[in-house]
């Protein structure tokens, strides 16, 4: 009988340790990645650092050309 009781404990702090390490960790940023872009004009767009809150502006003159981006501010 003490055995039996043993066992059910056993296997029921193993069940509660496996749903305690399988829950997904929380994000601060609310589902959203670290950078996020705003769009400025039609040839420009702002993308701001979420965690530290530093912008850069990116351009793009013509269609087959990559964009150019300033530095991220201070």
């Amino acid at each position: 009988m003490k055995q039996c009781i043993r066992c059910t404990v056993g296997l029921c702090l193993l069940l509660a340790q496996a749903a305690v390490h399988s829950e997904p960790a929380k994000q601060a940023t609310s589902g959203r990645g670290p950078y996020e872009g705003v769009v400025g004009s039609e040839n420009a767009v702002w993308i701001v650092d979420t965690r530290t809150g530093r912008v850069r502006k990116c351009t793009q003159e013509f269609s087959d050309q990559t964009p150019r981006c300033s530095t991220f501010s201070k």
